[in-house]
């Protein structure tokens, strides 16, 4: 049965339509995804031009959004969010990259929470001829190919990803399952033992090597890239082991001066940013305000001015901070990292936002991203995009924050996004024609050419996804330009 999914974005969604052809017995469930190629698609990267974004010679200023769950995810999952963000006209998303398990050593609280399938870095005994080191999930499912699909899908939306290298919180391993794969006790130690630190180093140089495996690109060299980012959210601490209590500003503005150089020696195509949340700005602020501090050795100001960061990112969640009034502290908050960035002639996002207070949300949020807009601000991206799961219900708001489009919210972000980036057209919410049946020829027991009749957009189609469906598993065989694709590697029982 060949399965023919057209992915439009929502609020549209995944159109899902089921053709019955006679293929071979070789081949298994195949589905072909035409791919809409957004109006206004970039292909090449954003750079730092003084204290704003450059693209293409023009200035570039987008609203954007964070979506932490598209490296584990479905193909369908990761097309429906990404999806979402292109109809709110959504330039830029922030998503994972790491994945952490203990393999051979013990897990750290949190890590392979979604199964031993589920990783991109563990520990082997019998790695580096039997004296144990780091591996990588190059191939395997569950592995750096969902890394590809997810960077592919964004590509295809014409969508630019900030990717962070480590977390860190204990989510997803992040930065304790180093700590413990040498067994250490502090969680500080990620940024001073020379062996965690050269294992941070050995993963970033592998990533930015790699070859996706849908589009060819090499990371270092793919436009679809926004950025690269140290870390989400570093700190001294992350509530989960103990601090080393040496911990200070000197020691994470150092080890962040260490590795965006380091990165920079190998990827010139890319910025680099922190990842911080923007903690001490340099400013006063408001009495017993402790972001205003430097807090667990976030300086904002030190890291943001380190020759190898492009820009500033800061977060901002005034009710789990406890700050009030919520609406016009955040207002300051903006201000005042406006106001790093010119001094530093260096561009300065919104990287993280949320209020947990539904009734007032929308008022709330339009004054934060117009203080973004009208204050110099150069980007902003609310915490937290969220699109379908597998079984067609909506992701779960597991902290409070979760958007979902169609909403009243989505429709304001949308038009602030089109304000933030001087886009006042209508985003393109057309999705392509459903592609034919596919037809099989050169049929041979591990795989066959297919071929279908080519879909149409008002746009214009970037390419297909030819995809093997294996139950709930979905894995993209082929993104050809063309309507034809030529598929491998299947047997009867796959």
């Amino acid at each position: 049965m060949i399965r023919v999914r057209s992915a439009a974005p929502s609020p549209l969604r995944s159109i899902v339509l089921v053709a019955r052809a006679v293929v071979a017995a070789a081949l298994a469930t195949v589905g072909l995804a035409a791919v809409s190629q957004p109006a206004h698609a970039a292909t090449t990267f954003v750079s730092r031009n003084g204290a704003g974004f450059d693209l293409n010679g023009s200035q570039f200023r987008y609203g954007g959004t964070n979506t932490y769950y598209l490296h584990y995810s479905s193909q369908l999952m990761v097309d429906d969010a990404l999806g979402d963000a292109q109809s709110m006209g959504l330039t830029v998303v922030r998503a994972w990259t790491s994945l952490e398990c203990g393999g051979d050593k013990p897990n750290s609280a949190s890590a392979c929470g979604f199964g031993t399938a589920h990783w991109m870095e563990r520990w082997s005994n019998a790695a580096n001829g039997g004296a144990g080191g780091v591996i990588y999930n190059d191939t395997a499912p569950g592995g750096l190919v969902q890394l590809d699909q997810m960077i592919a899908s964004a590509s295809a939306h014409g969508i630019k990803l900030i990717l962070p290298f480590v977390n860190n919180w204990r989510d997803f391993g992040g930065m304790d399952q180093y700590v413990t794969w040498y067994g250490l006790q502090f969680h500080d130690q990620f940024y001073t033992d020379a062996r965690v630190k050269q294992d941070y180093k050995n993963w970033i140089t592998h990533l930015l090597n790699r070859t996706n495996t849908i589009t060819g690109v090499v990371y270092k060299n793919d436009p679809t890239i926004f950025a690269w980012e140290l870390a989400n959210e570093p700190r001294c601490i992350n509530a989960s082991l103990p601090t080393s209590g040496t911990c200070t500003a000197d020691t994470l503005t150092g080890w962040a001066g260490e590795m965006s150089t380091f990165i920079k020696s190998i990827d010139a195509n890319h910025m680099v940013s922190v990842g911080d949340e923007g903690f001490h700005p340099g400013q006063a602020g408001p009495t017993n305000s402790f972001p205003y501090n430097i807090t667990d050795g976030v300086d904002h100001t030190r890291l943001t001015a380190l020759p190898n960061i492009d820009f500033g990112t800061y977060h901002m969640y005034p009710q789990a901070w406890g700050q009030s009034p919520v609406d016009t502290w955040g207002t300051g908050w903006i201000n005042d990292h406006n106001s790093v960035g010119t001094t530093l002639n260096k561009p300065e996002i919104l990287e993280e936002f949320g209020s947990t207070d539904q009734g007032t949300r929308d008022a709330v949020y339009q004054n934060w991203v117009n203080a973004v807009r009208t204050g110099g601000g150069d980007g902003w991206m609310f915490w937290l995009l969220t699109g379908i799961q597998d079984d067609g219900t909506l992701y779960p708001d597991f902290d409070g924050y979760r958007i979902t489009t169609p909403s009243s919210t989505a429709t304001m972000l949308a038009a602030a996004a089109a304000q933030m980036g001087g886009n006042t057209g209508p985003v393109d919410n057309t999705a392509p024609t459903t592609p034919g049946t596919p037809t099989a020829s050169a049929v041979t027991a591990t795989g066959a050419t297919l071929s279908w009749a080519a879909s149409t957009d008002n746009v214009g189609v970037s390419g297909y996804q030819v995809v093997n469906v294996n139950g709930t598993t979905e894995t993209t065989m082929a993104s050809p330009a063309t309507n034809t694709a030529t598929v491998g590697g299947l047997t009867p029982s796959t």
